[in-house]
């Protein structure tokens, strides 16, 4: 391609690039000589924050907290200057029984400005199968560098802390120990949490989005003359269990009005799942996001804990799964809705042609051309239930914004605490727009664009 020697912008030059065609692109790419200078700029400055972060401790000591690290040890307690002696003498007798296994036990010690001035001596213990808690004498410093079998699962450690010690952590370490480290990360806070949440959240948006999205592609007024006969014998089984599993309902009123109410969602019960799937989709996207996460967490929670009699406790992650997958199952509903009026109705009349029924259809037919129409969207989707997971914070679920805020509390640092909050979002969010992006590369058909 030649340049014009006329005034104003001049074509790109384009080059062949057998990279970007084989990920099915054109495969013409402008040099790099073209790179506009907006975004030279942005690459400049974006290296500029990326080395100011990293290297500014601030930020260390923010991310360090969001991501929940270190994942190889825990901290059992913290002694504050009351329970150090007035040489430094103090000893910790472990509350909770330590189960089988191996540990690697030390206390680290902080001064008033919470900075480390020194370790314990490290205690290695080996807590042997069907060990008891109880009293016994205390590990002490000679104790250490050696392997010790506990006869009991409470041990007690003793140390002296140097002068100035105002916090003593005893600390937990399993370094070495894949299968105790894999927990430790699964039960993490911040990033994993977040990641936690996400996941699960949209599985469950996807069964529901699934479920209502074929409930919504049903008629909403079918002939209800239609097998009526046989719904309404159905129904007798049922009112007969009903009464049987409810005596109180054996009075006269109390079993007319079972049996109407029993026979008359079987006379209904062509139109229900339309009514049902557009009742949800209709209500529930009219409400906030956040609504929806406060009144799962404070409403019902509380509720579903006492009439079970505490026997169900959703605080916590449950209500935080349930809360957002609740809440995006009718935006997903309303995709695969889409996804499924937009394939022919000739697909399922081939399909009932060749002697499938409806759910067999459905499932061989339609959802699988469907699926790949709304691969798009549904990424799209998960991307934004990753940053909506941010509202789960509301209830106390120590996800990424809400260790941020736990660390600017403490640091009196708002604009590193943001900054990282930030940071760790963008990153998450850019890693899953590459990854959706190649998985609607592969999802597409042999010659679409």
């Amino acid at each position: 391609m030649s340049l014009s020697n006329e005034p104003g912008p001049q074509p790109v030059n384009l080059i062949p690039d057998d990279k970007a065609r084989k990920h099915g692109r054109l495969g013409l790419t402008p040099s790099w000589e073209h790179i506009p200078w907006w975004g030279i700029i942005i690459i400049i400055v974006g290296i500029i924050v990326g080395y100011s972060t990293l290297t500014n401790t601030y930020y260390q000591d923010a991310l360090y907290f969001i991501f929940d690290l270190p994942w190889n040890r825990d901290v059992v307690k913290k002694l504050d200057a009351d329970d150090i002696g007035e040489n430094g003498e103090w000893s910790y007798t472990f509350g909770r029984p330590l189960a089988q296994g191996t540990y690697i036990l030390y206390g680290e010690y902080f001064d008033e400005a919470d900075e480390l001035i020194g370790q314990s001596v490290t205690y290695e213990v080996v807590v042997p199968e069907g060990v008891e808690p109880g009293e016994s004498e205390p590990l002490t410093p000679a104790d250490a560098g050696t392997k010790i079998i506990l006869d009991t699962s409470t041990p007690t450690i003793v140390d002296i802390a140097p002068a100035g010690t105002a916090e003593i952590q005893i600390i937990d370490d399993f370094i070495g120990q894949p299968l105790r480290i894999a927990k430790r990360i699964w039960l993490a806070n911040g990033v994993i949490l977040t990641i936690k949440v996400t996941i699960l959240s949209f599985a469950l948006a996807l069964v529901l989005g699934l479920v209502f999205g074929i409930m919504r592609v049903s008629s909403g007024s079918p002939d209800l003359r239609i097998g009526l006969r046989r719904r309404l014998l159905i129904g007798l089984p049922i009112i007969a269990l009903l009464l049987i599993w409810q005596t109180e309902w054996r009075q006269p009123i109390q079993a007319v009005t079972v049996v109407i109410a029993v026979e008359a969602i079987m006379f209904l019960a062509p139109a229900l799942p339309y009514t049902i799937a557009t009742l949800y989709v209709e209500i529930v996207r009219g409400v906030p996001m956040l609504v929806i996460i406060l009144y799962m967490g404070f409403a019902v929670t509380p509720t579903v804990r006492d009439a079970s009699g505490g026997a169900v406790n959703l605080r916590g992650l449950p209500a935080a799964v349930i809360g957002l997958g609740f809440g995006y199952g009718a935006y997903l509903a309303e995709v695969f809705r889409a996804g499924i009026q937009s394939i022919s109705h000739g697909q399922m009349e081939a399909a009932r042609s060749l002697g499938m029924n409806y759910y067999q259809a459905m499932r061989f037919v339609i959802l699988p051309q469907a699926v790949r129409l709304i691969m798009p969207p549904l990424g799209n989707d998960f991307i934004a239930m990753l940053k909506d997971s941010s509202l789960v914070s509301v209830i106390a679920m120590p996800e990424v914004l809400q260790q941020g805020r736990l660390w600017i509390s403490r640091n009196f640092r708002a604009f590193e605490g943001f900054n990282s909050v930030m940071m760790v979002y963008l990153v998450m969010t850019l890693l899953l727009s590459l990854l959706v992006r190649s998985i609607e590369r592969r999802a597409q058909l042999p010659g679409e664009d």
